[in-house]
């Protein structure tokens, strides 16, 4: 069974989320708040100011670390999911949490409440189900399709801190739509941005917005450049292609993207991934043109550029050609899709950087 519990009582020593003992990593931006039922009750809560109408969507934080280092006996964290994500039709509730880097299938946490629409709900998530004896490496990672604020920690009495292993020192920003936020994977360590994080050992910011298109990109990437990336993936166009965006207006989009980022990132290397295959039983109703030829506007858009940093990563090549890889929904991979786009991601990241 998963280890998580919901409102366990055990006399244990709470550690307040604004703990310097605690650290976060994967942020946009980060302040305390104050608990709505208790206004001496801090909790954390992480914002990545991008948005979608109606959505609240830039609530989700997917894969935001909380990290910390003890030898306690006992760990529980205390998780409280506000009710910012205000989707109707999209959410998904469930986080991972590993020891010493590791991670096992059922280290998971998540809310009692299932359906898209819920309430408010504070759940204790009870990471240390057995006595563990020493010092360990705590990390959890927030869902992707959920606002989840950290309200700290309940230790074993005279439980001990250290600062925790370096976090990863590389910022990795991925940058979408739907795929990107990890829609419609199971869980959020099956996305492809938290898979090519952990395997590359980069500090992942996941800034995919579901619904995203270009239009959007221009007025987004100050956020972008201002987290100062050290390395940048770009996957933007199938809403464009099923909303019948014209190409030349996408591509002036995404001319535009790349210019301002430029602007104020002058080497950071960036990867522009085209679409990823659609199944052709999949027809959107507004789309006016071939899903390809808005992989060859950024074929053109970089060709065009000349930019030695920036470059292209043919999207229908990273999980093949076969409707099982994808959800009902097919433009989203499924977790084997997921996971086959990571594994041909990651060697493509390869390629360049040695390359380079």
């Amino acid at each position: 069974m998963p280890c998580y519990c919901w409102g366990a009582e055990q006399i244990l020593e709470p550690i307040s989320s604004d703990n310097l003992r605690i650290e976060y990593t994967g942020y946009v931006r980060k302040e305390i708040v104050a608990a709505p039922d208790n206004p001496d009750y801090k909790l954390v809560r992480f914002d990545r100011v991008l948005d979608m109408p109606n959505t609240g969507y830039r609530w989700d934080n997917p894969g935001v670390s909380i990290r910390f280092r003890t030898d306690a006996t006992v760990v529980n964290a205390i998780l409280y999911y506000n009710d910012r994500h205000i989707s109707k039709r999209a959410r998904n509730s469930i986080g991972v949490w590993s020891v010493d880097g590791v991670f096992k299938p059922n280290w998971i946490f998540q809310t009692r409440q299932q359906s898209v629409q819920r309430g408010p709900e504070t759940i204790t998530a009870v990471l240390a189900c057995d006595e563990a004896k020493g010092f360990h490496d705590y990390a959890i990672f927030l869902p992707y399709g959920d606002s989840v604020d950290f309200a700290g920690l309940k230790v074993s009495p005279g439980a001990r801190f250290e600062t925790p292993k370096p976090a990863p020192a590389l910022r990795y920003i991925a940058y979408g739509d739907s795929i990107t936020h990890g829609f419609t994977a199971s869980q959020i360590d099956k996305t492809y941005p938290f898979l090519v994080g952990q395997k590359r050992g980069w500090q992942t910011i996941d800034l995919g917005l579901g619904g995203r298109s270009s239009g959007a990109s221009p007025s987004d990437v100050g956020v972008i450049a201002s987290l100062k990336p050290d390395i940048l993936t770009v996957l933007m166009g199938v809403n464009d292609w099923q909303a019948g965006v014209p190409l030349e207006r996408y591509r002036a989009n995404m001319q535009k993207f790349l210019g301002i980022f430029r602007a104020a990132q002058s080497d950071t290397p960036v990867y522009l991934i085209t679409p990823l295959w659609v199944t052709p039983t999949w027809n959107p109703p507004g789309h006016k043109a071939d899903l390809e030829q808005y992989r060859q506007v950024l074929r053109d858009v970089v060709t065009t550029m000349k930019d030695p940093n920036l470059h292209v990563i043919e999207g229908a090549s990273l999980i093949d050609h076969d409707p099982s890889l994808f959800s009902p929904v097919a433009v989203h991979p499924n977790d084997a899709g997921f996971a086959e786009m990571e594994e041909r991601l990651d060697r493509q990241l390869s390629i360049f950087k040695n390359q380079r």
